[in-house]
This record gives structure tokens, C-alpha cells and sequence, in this order.
């Protein structure tokens, strides 16, 4: 996918409401990759504050943390609303899968590319 400025502002955009959904879920301690979301979306507005240029340069640190997003045991793929809010609607799984794949749609196919 090629990525531009607005597309940035787009993923942060996915970003906070992902991380706000997982925030309004858990009470105490947060799953592991809610820091990496939360992390991705602070380097997007330390993008924009910083008025940097070279979105080249700036793409493969959000695709580490993305990447970090899916460790193995404690990634997101692991996380399961239902067992951990039994009582929780079934909606919210699907409601959560969409958040998820609104952010992961900028990862598909491996490297994004910086729109020149």
C-alpha cells in the first residue's frame, strides 16, 4: 500500500479507536500489544509535530511495531474477549476483528511503500 500523509492520518485515526476500544474492554492492567498500538499512534503525531518529510524513513518503525503487535502467547492474534468478558456481547469480537483489520490493511503484503 502506498503510504502518504494522509493515509498516516488515516492509520492514527484506526489507531485510537482501536486503542480506545481495548482501554473501554480491560479494567487494570493492559494486554501487552495495546502498548504497541499505543506506540504506533504516538509516532504518527511525533510525525506530524516534528513536520517530518521522510515518511520512507518513518514506515519500518511502525512496521516493527506492528510486527511486535503479533508476538507469539501475548500478540493480538491471542487475545480472545469472550474468555477474558464471558458475559461480554458477541458482537463486541466482530466489533474488535473490523477495528483490528482497519489498522492491519496498511501491513498488508508485506513493506508499505512511502508515495513519492
Amino acid at each position: 500500500m502506498k503510504i502518504g500523509r494522509e493515509e498516516l492520518r488515516e492509520l492514527r485515526k484506526e489507531l485510537d479507536k482501536l486503542t480506545a476500544f481495548i482501554r473501554s474492554m480491560e479494567s487494570g492492567e493492559l494486554p501487552y500489544f495495546y502498548h504497541c498500538f499505543d506506540a504506533m499512534k504516538n509516532n504518527i503525531e511525533i510525525f506530524f509535530y516534528m513536520e517530518c518529510e521522510d515518511i520512507e524513513d518513518f514506515l519500518p518503525v511502525l512496521e516493527r511495531d506492528w510486527k511486535a503487535s503479533h508476538m507469539m502467547f501475548i500478540g493480538v492474534q491471542s487475545y480472545d474477549i469472550r474468555n477474558t468478558h464471558p458475559d461480554a456481547d458477541p458482537v463486541m469480537c466482530l466489533y474488535f476483528a473490523r477495528l483490528l483489520a482497519e489498522v492491519g490493511k496498511y501491513f498488508e503484503r508485506g513493506s508499505m511503500e512511502a508515495v513519492k
